[in-house]
Protein backbone atom coordinates (compact mmCIF):
# COMPACT_ATOMS: atom_id res chain seq x y z
CA UNK A 1 0.00 0.00 0.00
CA UNK A 2 1.24 3.09 -0.97
CA UNK A 3 2.04 6.08 1.47
CA UNK A 4 -1.10 7.91 0.57
CA UNK A 5 -3.63 4.90 0.93
CA UNK A 6 -2.10 4.47 3.82
CA UNK A 7 -2.74 8.26 5.13
CA UNK A 8 -6.40 8.18 4.59
CA UNK A 9 -6.82 4.25 5.47
CA UNK A 10 -8.39 3.63 9.05
CA UNK A 11 -6.05 0.73 10.08
CA UNK A 12 -7.91 -2.55 9.86
CA UNK A 13 -8.67 -3.75 12.91
CA UNK A 14 -8.89 -7.68 13.02
CA UNK A 15 -10.94 -8.05 16.37
CA UNK A 16 -11.80 -11.50 17.96
CA UNK A 17 -14.28 -10.84 20.84
CA UNK A 18 -14.45 -14.17 22.78
CA UNK A 19 -16.02 -14.61 26.37
CA UNK A 20 -13.62 -13.51 28.70
CA UNK A 21 -11.37 -12.28 26.56
CA UNK A 22 -10.63 -9.64 23.68
CA UNK A 23 -7.70 -9.87 21.20
CA UNK A 24 -6.95 -6.79 19.39
CA UNK A 25 -4.43 -5.99 16.36
CA UNK A 26 -3.06 -2.24 17.01
CA UNK A 27 -2.93 -0.12 14.30
CA UNK A 28 0.24 1.71 13.29
CA UNK A 29 -1.48 4.59 12.00
CA UNK A 30 -3.29 6.66 14.48
CA UNK A 31 -6.55 8.74 13.93
CA UNK A 32 -6.56 12.43 14.01
CA UNK A 33 -7.00 13.52 17.57
CA UNK A 34 -9.41 16.21 16.95
CA UNK A 35 -13.17 15.29 15.51
CA UNK A 36 -13.36 17.74 12.92
CA UNK A 37 -9.92 17.37 11.47
CA UNK A 38 -10.06 16.32 7.90
CA UNK A 39 -8.10 14.14 5.61
CA UNK A 40 -9.00 16.04 2.56
CA UNK A 41 -11.10 19.62 1.54
CA UNK A 42 -12.93 16.80 -0.88
CA UNK A 43 -12.76 12.80 -2.43
CA UNK A 44 -11.77 14.34 -5.59
CA UNK A 45 -8.88 15.51 -3.94
CA UNK A 46 -7.80 12.86 -1.95
CA UNK A 47 -8.38 10.44 -5.49
CA UNK A 48 -5.79 13.11 -6.93
CA UNK A 49 -3.11 13.07 -4.35
CA UNK A 50 -3.05 8.92 -4.60
CA UNK A 51 -2.79 9.49 -8.36
CA UNK A 52 0.33 11.65 -7.81
CA UNK A 53 2.05 9.10 -6.37
CA UNK A 54 4.32 6.96 -7.97
CA UNK A 55 3.42 3.51 -6.94
CA UNK A 56 -0.30 4.42 -8.19
CA UNK A 57 0.19 5.94 -11.15
CA UNK A 58 2.62 3.13 -12.77
CA UNK A 59 -0.22 0.69 -11.70
CA UNK A 60 -2.78 0.73 -15.00
CA UNK A 61 -5.40 -0.17 -13.07
CA UNK A 62 -5.00 1.59 -10.71
CA UNK A 63 -4.66 4.69 -12.50
CA UNK A 64 -7.32 3.95 -14.64
CA UNK A 65 -10.13 4.09 -11.46
CA UNK A 66 -8.73 7.18 -9.93
CA UNK A 67 -8.93 8.99 -13.24
CA UNK A 68 -12.31 8.13 -13.76
CA UNK A 69 -12.78 8.48 -9.88
CA UNK A 70 -11.50 11.93 -10.59
CA UNK A 71 -14.10 12.90 -13.52
CA UNK A 72 -17.23 11.87 -11.51
CA UNK A 73 -16.40 12.63 -7.74
CA UNK A 74 -16.79 8.78 -6.92
CA UNK A 75 -15.18 5.34 -7.40
CA UNK A 76 -17.49 2.68 -8.64
CA UNK A 77 -19.08 -0.12 -6.58
CA UNK A 78 -17.84 -2.37 -10.29
CA UNK A 79 -14.22 -1.22 -10.31
CA UNK A 80 -14.16 -1.67 -5.92
CA UNK A 81 -15.60 -5.64 -7.41
CA UNK A 82 -12.67 -5.40 -10.00
CA UNK A 83 -10.42 -4.81 -7.66
CA UNK A 84 -11.32 -7.21 -5.17
CA UNK A 85 -12.04 -9.62 -7.77
CA UNK A 86 -7.99 -9.82 -8.32
CA UNK A 87 -7.06 -9.55 -4.97
CA UNK A 88 -9.30 -12.94 -5.05
CA UNK A 89 -7.63 -14.79 -7.52
CA UNK A 90 -4.40 -13.58 -6.54
CA UNK A 91 -4.49 -14.95 -3.26
CA UNK A 92 -6.22 -18.31 -4.40
CA UNK A 93 -3.38 -19.09 -6.73
CA UNK A 94 -1.14 -18.42 -3.65
CA UNK A 95 -3.07 -21.32 -1.69
CA UNK A 96 -5.40 -19.33 0.45
CA UNK A 97 -9.25 -19.11 0.22
CA UNK A 98 -11.42 -16.15 2.37
CA UNK A 99 -14.35 -15.67 3.09
CA UNK A 100 -16.25 -12.33 2.16
CA UNK A 101 -19.44 -10.84 3.41
CA UNK A 102 -20.85 -8.05 2.20
CA UNK A 103 -22.48 -5.41 3.75
CA UNK A 104 -25.08 -2.96 3.57
CA UNK A 105 -22.46 0.02 2.15
CA UNK A 106 -21.05 -2.13 -0.17
CA UNK A 107 -18.03 -2.93 1.62
CA UNK A 108 -16.79 -6.25 1.89
CA UNK A 109 -15.77 -7.88 5.53
CA UNK A 110 -12.65 -10.86 5.11
CA UNK A 111 -12.95 -13.63 7.18
CA UNK A 112 -9.22 -15.13 6.94
CA UNK A 113 -9.37 -19.04 6.66
CA UNK A 114 -8.47 -21.50 9.37
CA UNK A 115 -5.01 -21.54 9.59
CA UNK A 116 -2.01 -22.94 11.35
CA UNK A 117 0.15 -20.64 13.71
CA UNK A 118 3.49 -21.26 11.46
CA UNK A 119 0.96 -20.89 7.92
CA UNK A 120 -0.19 -16.99 9.41
CA UNK A 121 2.97 -15.06 8.82
CA UNK A 122 3.31 -16.93 5.12
CA UNK A 123 -1.04 -15.94 4.86
CA UNK A 124 -0.02 -12.30 5.63
CA UNK A 125 3.10 -11.96 3.51
CA UNK A 126 0.66 -13.38 0.39
CA UNK A 127 -2.31 -10.98 1.16
CA UNK A 128 0.43 -8.04 0.94
CA UNK A 129 1.99 -9.20 -2.08
CA UNK A 130 -1.75 -8.87 -3.83
CA UNK A 131 -2.74 -6.26 -2.81
CA UNK A 132 -1.26 -4.03 -5.63
CA UNK A 133 -4.55 -3.35 -7.07
CA UNK A 134 -6.92 -3.63 -3.69
CA UNK A 135 -5.26 -1.19 -1.29
CA UNK A 136 -5.18 1.75 -2.74
CA UNK A 137 -8.81 1.12 -4.08
CA UNK A 138 -10.43 0.06 -0.96
CA UNK A 139 -9.01 2.57 1.22
CA UNK A 140 -10.40 5.52 -0.68
CA UNK A 141 -13.58 3.56 -1.65
CA UNK A 142 -13.84 2.91 2.57
CA UNK A 143 -13.28 6.76 2.96
CA UNK A 144 -16.02 7.40 0.42
CA UNK A 145 -18.75 5.00 1.87
CA UNK A 146 -18.19 5.16 5.28
CA UNK A 147 -16.77 8.61 6.11
CA UNK A 148 -18.49 11.17 3.66
CA UNK A 149 -17.40 14.39 6.54
CA UNK A 150 -13.32 12.53 5.58
CA UNK A 151 -12.69 13.18 9.29
CA UNK A 152 -9.34 11.67 10.03
CA UNK A 153 -11.02 10.34 13.67
CA UNK A 154 -12.33 6.93 12.54
CA UNK A 155 -14.08 6.66 15.78
CA UNK A 156 -16.05 9.73 15.00
CA UNK A 157 -16.67 8.63 11.74
CA UNK A 158 -18.22 5.41 13.40
CA UNK A 159 -20.47 7.23 15.91
CA UNK A 160 -21.69 9.26 13.21
CA UNK A 161 -22.22 6.62 11.21
CA UNK A 162 -24.36 4.71 13.98
CA UNK A 163 -26.46 7.95 14.47
CA UNK A 164 -27.11 8.03 11.23
CA UNK A 165 -28.44 4.62 11.18
CA UNK A 166 -30.64 5.15 13.83
CA UNK A 167 -28.58 2.58 16.10
CA UNK A 168 -27.51 5.35 18.68
CA UNK A 169 -29.12 8.31 19.30
CA UNK A 170 -27.34 11.96 19.54
CA UNK A 171 -26.42 11.11 23.10
CA UNK A 172 -23.50 8.75 22.01
CA UNK A 173 -19.89 9.71 21.77
CA UNK A 174 -16.85 8.79 20.75
CA UNK A 175 -16.10 7.95 24.01
CA UNK A 176 -18.90 5.60 24.25
CA UNK A 177 -17.88 3.63 21.41
CA UNK A 178 -14.40 3.08 22.99
CA UNK A 179 -15.87 1.82 25.80
CA UNK A 180 -18.22 -0.16 24.48
CA UNK A 181 -15.36 -1.84 21.88
CA UNK A 182 -13.42 -2.33 24.91
CA UNK A 183 -15.72 -4.77 26.74
CA UNK A 184 -16.63 -6.39 23.44
CA UNK A 185 -19.93 -4.36 22.52
CA UNK A 186 -21.71 -6.71 25.51
CA UNK A 187 -23.44 -3.88 27.13
CA UNK A 188 -23.57 -1.76 23.70
CA UNK A 189 -27.25 -0.33 22.96
CA UNK A 190 -27.10 -1.87 19.74
CA UNK A 191 -26.67 -5.20 18.49
CA UNK A 192 -22.71 -5.08 16.87
CA UNK A 193 -23.63 -8.00 14.65
CA UNK A 194 -26.02 -6.61 12.70
CA UNK A 195 -25.58 -5.73 8.99
CA UNK A 196 -26.06 -1.78 9.65
CA UNK A 197 -23.69 -1.81 12.38
CA UNK A 198 -20.78 -3.81 10.63
CA UNK A 199 -21.30 -1.47 8.01
CA UNK A 200 -20.24 1.43 10.55
CA UNK A 201 -17.19 -0.56 11.91
CA UNK A 202 -16.10 -1.15 8.32
CA UNK A 203 -16.46 2.27 6.71
CA UNK A 204 -14.27 3.36 9.82
CA UNK A 205 -11.49 1.06 9.16
CA UNK A 206 -12.55 -2.01 11.21
CA UNK A 207 -12.66 -5.52 11.19
CA UNK A 208 -14.79 -6.65 13.97
CA UNK A 209 -16.18 -10.31 14.47
CA UNK A 210 -17.86 -10.96 17.42
CA UNK A 211 -18.27 -14.84 17.96
CA UNK A 212 -19.71 -17.02 20.66
CA UNK A 213 -17.80 -19.45 22.94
Amino acid sequence: MNRTALKVAAALLSVALLVGCTQTKPSKYESGAGNNEKLAGSLTELFQQELSDEESAKNPFVADVLKRAINTGRITQVDYEEAYRLFRVCLKDAGYVESYEKLPNGLYKATPPNLKADDSEKYMEASKNCSDELAPIESLYTVQQGNPNLLTNQDQAVVQCLNKAGLVDASYTVAHFKSDFKAGFTKAPYDATSPGAQACFAGGGYSITLKNP
